[in-house]
């Protein structure tokens, strides 16, 4: 049974939705996947696969083994990437998960330094808040995450850098005469926030503070919440990375007491990465300041 192919064309088809576009992805005609996934299913004794409306996905017997069959991809890419490394060659794809502030401050110089020296490498970014990544990661589904440090030690975890928290708030705020908020001047305002799951560190500073129950709109998207902000809609507590490359109209400053997220990169276990997950954990580590 060949069954890396296999499952790299069952993992193709739930990723993608469809056979047809698993076809395009992989070099295939419908026929063939068709044929492959029956003797697949034949092979493995178990149905894989359901038709609906929207297109092919998972049964419940074939969901209980995606983690594994995510894993075997897993190791044959380090495989891969291990026989490059030993002819001096970095290629292959490498998922990221990254926050939105991450994505713009250190993604392009990442990505710009692997085209310019080691083209065959892709990249695949995914957007996501502190808990979807920690679960890409233990899943599977991510290489790497651009995260702040995990409260549990579920992952391995290399720091770059300690982000302040701020307070952002309209230009000309009254807020703007202290050089450093009290925290307990925010209870005055309505606050405006990421999702808890999305950004923790901002919430633990209201955990701190006994603020939860003043926050009155939230957002998964810094970027929607320095909108609000704009717009005279409330102040918010975010991390300095999300907004010192965003110019707007808004001002923002430290707090007191200060707080800060320790930002840097979670790999579920960097005994187990392969040479270019190390590779960019080794970049980012050295050129992001």
């Amino acid at each position: 049974m060949n069954t890396f192919k296999y499952v790299k064309v069952f993992l193709t088809s739930i990723d993608s939705g469809s056979f047809t576009r698993a076809g395009e992805i992989l070099g295939y005609t419908q026929s063939n996947l068709t044929q492959m996934m029956k003797s697949f299913e034949e092979e493995l004794g178990i149905p894989l696969l359901i038709k609906t409306k929207k297109g092919v996905e998972p049964t419940n017997e074939a969901k209980q083994l995606i983690p594994a069959m995510r894993a075997m991809i897993s190791q044959e890419e380090r495989f891969i990437q291990e026989a490059d490394e030993i002819r001096g060659i970095r290629r292959g794809s490498i998922r990221i998960g990254s926050y939105v502030s991450t994505s713009a401050a250190w993604i392009p110089g990442v990505i710009a330094y692997y085209q310019s020296n080691y083209p065959e490498v892709e990249f695949n970014i995914i957007e996501s808040g502190q808990e979807e990544m920690l679960h890409g990661l233990l899943s599977g589904d991510l290489d790497i995450a651009l995260m702040s440090q995990p409260d549990q030690g579920e992952v391995d975890f290399i720091p770059v850098l300690d982000d302040p928290m701020v307070v952002v708030f309209p230009s000309e705020h009254e807020l703007s005469r202290f050089e450093y908020v009290p925290v307990s001047e925010l209870s005055r305002y309505p606050l405006i926030m990421t999702y808890p799951d999305y950004d923790t560190d901002a919430h633990k500073v209201l955990q701190m503070a006994g603020l939860e129950s003043a926050v009155r709109y939230s957002f998964k998207d810094d970027f929607a919440v320095l909108s609000m902000v704009q717009n005279d809609l409330g102040i918010s507590i975010l991390p300095e990375l999300s907004i010192e490359r965003f110019s707007g109209e808004y001002d923002y400053r430290l707090l007191d007491p200060e707080a800060y997220r320790s930002l840097g990169i979670g790999v579920r276990s960097m005994k187990e990465a392969g040479p270019l997950t190390r590779s960019v954990i080794s970049y980012i580590t050295q050129n992001i300041k």
